[in-house]
């Protein structure tokens, strides 16, 4: 989220802003008419325990998988707020709320002069920072204060300071998941899970009777202990029969059984199907592991963010909403859609997963996020960098100018349409056609 411009609290008058008409000296209040500066928190119990119920309810119904997942995404928001917080204290500027969610407060308390709290709406979090812009006027004591009398260089680390810290997540959860946990050996693998039906039939994993647990050291007397190699092999079997040597504790046995055939993405044909999944042996590996995905991730978010926004997509996701209720095949092209927190969630939550699995959707969610929130657009971050940049560009002599963000909002109109869009109808495809 963006630090926040006005949240209500300070009201004014388009007369009391003073400014010269060259932009040059700070926008301040001729006479400021701020409130509640008395104000030392607020608390609703009822809201309080339907947001700690909610809580619950995940845990009941979604499992601790899911619970933890969510939590982490909370985490996550909490981080990127808590980004804007540390670097606007640090470079004196004046903050003066600090909320996790949105909406009506649900329980609040003041310390010195920041607010801190909880809201309603679990849709993201805010920082309120004095003087963003022209739109948020500001006593004059606090003019030293404001985020826009601040120099360049402070105004670029508060800003980006929020994608900062969904970078240095990512590499955290990267780092984890590489050299903690250890990276998957693909040479030392068994069956992890069995896949029940696909098309409405039995899988041939259950026609032959596999369970987890399982190696298959062999199909077709070619050696098959790279779980690799054997998703190659039967890759481009769509249909034939072949015969597994399989492993199970002491004894050793055949399975002879016939591929399923299923869509093939890459090529529009057709691929072998067994319908099992891998259980790997771990081996931890150097932390540059952690840095090379984080590069290879960012370089997917900033190529992939465009198709994301495409008009293409935004089509695509509007006739999914009336495609009817159904489950969606994950080998099937509408499985190439965006998915919303939601859908990531459900897929991360799932307990035939290790727990690799919901780490590195964390670490790949950061990265996202952390890069969509840097483009040049108002209400993102990247918007308030841009503005910052022309500032700067146009500031002579020591003499700073400030733009004019009224002009701009139409364009933040647009933009906060375009991502509630995306952001309404991905949820509601990942509830009411989720893809399994």
């Amino acid at each position: 989220m963006t630090p926040s411009a006005n949240d209500g609290s300070l009201t004014t008058t388009a007369t009391d802003q003073v400014a010269s008409p060259d932009n040059s000296v700070p926008w301040v209040l001729a006479e400021p008419k701020e409130t509640g500066d008395d104000f030392k928190g607020q608390t609703n119990p009822v809201g309080l325990l339907l947001i700690i119920g909610l809580f619950v309810l995940l845990w009941v119904q979604a499992g601790p998988r899911s619970f933890f997942v969510v939590m982490g995404l909370v985490l996550m928001i909490f981080l990127h707020e808590l980004g804007h917080y540390a670097t606007a204290k640090w470079t004196g500027m004046k903050v003066t709320q600090f909320f996790l969610f949105m909406g009506p407060r649900l329980w609040s308390f003041k310390r010195g002069e920041t607010e801190y709290g909880i809201r309603l709406l679990p849709l993201g979090a805010f920082v309120r920072i004095v003087g963003m812009s022209n739109l948020d006027p500001f006593p004059p004591e606090d003019a030293p204060r404001a985020y826009m009398n601040k120099s360049y260089p402070k105004r670029m680390l508060v800003i980006t300071a929020g994608s900062m810290m969904h970078f240095i997540q990512a590499v955290a959860l990267f780092f984890i998941v590489f050299s903690v946990i250890g990276q998957n050996d693909w040479t030392k693998s068994s069956v992890g899970y069995i896949e029940a039906l696909t098309d409405g039939q039995e899988t041939p994993s259950v026609v032959a009777e596999l369970e987890p647990g399982d190696d298959i050291v062999a199909i077709d007397g070619n050696d098959a202990t790279d779980w690799r190699e054997l998703v190659d092999y039967i890759k481009v079997r769509p249909g034939e029969e072949v015969t597994l040597t399989v492993e199970r504790g002491e004894s050793s046995f055949d399975r002879t059984v016939t591929l399923a055939e299923i869509p093939n993405e890459e090529d529009g044909g057709t691929r072998g199907y067994l319908g099992i999944g891998p259980a790997f042996e771990r081996t931890r590996v150097s932390p540059m592991n952690a840095v090379t995905t984080f590069g290879e991730t960012i370089w997917a978010a900033t190529t992939s963010i465009p198709r994301f926004l495409s008009p293409a997509t935004l089509s695509e996701l509007f006739s999914l909403m009336f495609a009817g209720e159904a489950e969606v095949d994950i080998n099937s092209e509408e499985a190439e859609r965006p998915i919303s927190l939601v859908g990531a969630v459900r897929v991360a939550g799932q307990e035939r997963f290790d727990v690799t699995v919901p780490l590195m959707l964390l670490g790949i969610f950061n990265v996202f996020i952390g890069v969509l929130n840097l483009l040049p657009l108002l209400p993102l971050d990247g918007g308030h960098a841009a503005i910052a940049t022309y500032e700067r560009l146009r500031s002579r002599k020591g003499k700073p100018y400030h733009a004019d963000v009224a002009k701009m909002l139409p364009v933040a109109y647009a933009v906060v349409a375009l991502l509630g869009f995306i952001m309404i109808s991905t949820v509601y495809l990942d509830i009411v056609r989720p893809i399994g």
